[in-house]
């Protein structure tokens, strides 16, 4: 089993320092950990952590996940508004107590194991939701915060983002997932990033797969489970990924968008897919043979859906 990173983003924050631990035997998990806090840290990311978009109302929700591929255990939190989620994800699933906590519950548990309240919400963020969305809820009358969400125009293309990671210290797999979830989201909104099986999946055995853009679709169809699973029964990676797709093909009505695949298998073989994504799809990917990590561009793959 080789040692290897695979991230989604285009953006290095923590990358070399990520190879450099690996290469020197630190243990993927926290590898993982300090990686994906690097963006959660970052003001410039609009769709992870500190620099994300609020809920309609302007409340940071934020959601992350954490999975061991030796174990599976896995530690999941959701709708987390004072604290950077990936820590505590992290946290729940050494502790074993459950794998997934949302709101107050999320906030309980990361207080008791003495995580340090921190801003969550930047306040270029907060400017942007009190002139562009406050209006329309200061306008509302009898609409709906549904309505409302269904009509909000998306800020910029690429808002569907999250960051996404899997990582092999040559002892085993882990991966990790952290999002800001959809752009002026209804309050309570949870995509794929913390349900185990659809967002991110790792399995030591065979590899691991994990998605961002359209969440709604991973979490319908358990793509990123589906991938492993597919692997196990004997497909590429790149087969895998290749029936995810066509799987993902027989969704009908709700969220059909775009969805992007990140996968790996047990060796570090990558392959990411970006389905129905009109702009190209850059992602992170490092093994022990190369010096540094490259910045590579996501297969573009168009999808029709079954009507």
């Amino acid at each position: 089993m080789r040692k290897f990173f695979l991230r989604a983003f285009e953006k290095e924050q923590g990358l070399e320092e990520a190879a450099r631990d690996l290469s020197t035997g630190r243990h993927r998990d926290d590898v993982l950990e300090d990686a994906i806090r690097a963006l959660e840290q970052d003001p410039a990311e609009d769709t992870v952590g500190y620099g994300g978009y609020p809920n309609v109302l302007g409340v940071m929700e934020l959601d992350a996940s954490f999975m061991d591929g030796n174990s599976r255990n896995c530690g999941a939190v959701a709708g987390v508004t004072n604290f950077l989620p990936v820590s505590v994800a992290h946290r729940l699933m050494q502790q074993q107590l459950h794998t997934l906590l949302v709101g107050e519950g999320a906030e309980a548990f990361a207080y008791e194991c003495g995580f340090k309240p921190e801003p969550t919400l930047s306040n270029a963020q907060r400017e942007l939701w009190e002139r562009t969305i406050k209006p329309l809820l200061d306008a509302r009358g009898e609409r709906s915060l549904m309505d409302i969400v269904r009509t909000i125009p998306s800020p910029k293309k690429r808002n569907l983002d999250t960051t996404v990671m899997i990582a092999g210290d040559g002892n085993g797999l882990s991966g990790a997932a952290s999002t800001s979830g959809w752009p002026y989201k209804h309050p309570g909104r949870l995509g794929d990033a913390p349900i185990i099986g659809a967002g991110l999946y790792v399995d030591s055995r065979y590899g691991g797969a994990c998605c961002t853009y359209t969440g709604e679709m991973a979490t319908r169809a358990g793509t990123a489970r589906f991938i492993v699973v597919q692997m196990k029964a004997g497909k590429s990676v790149h087969g895998a990924v290749e029936a995810a797709i066509e799987d993902l093909s027989h969704l009908r009505g709700g969220h059909l968008r775009e969805l992007v695949i990140h996968a790996a298998d047990r060796e570090g073989t990558a392959y990411v897919a970006a389905v129905n994504v009109q702009e190209p799809v850059f992602y992170q990917y490092w093994n022990e043979d190369l010096k540094q990590p490259e910045q590579r561009t996501a297969d573009a793959v168009s999808l029709s859906f079954t009507r």
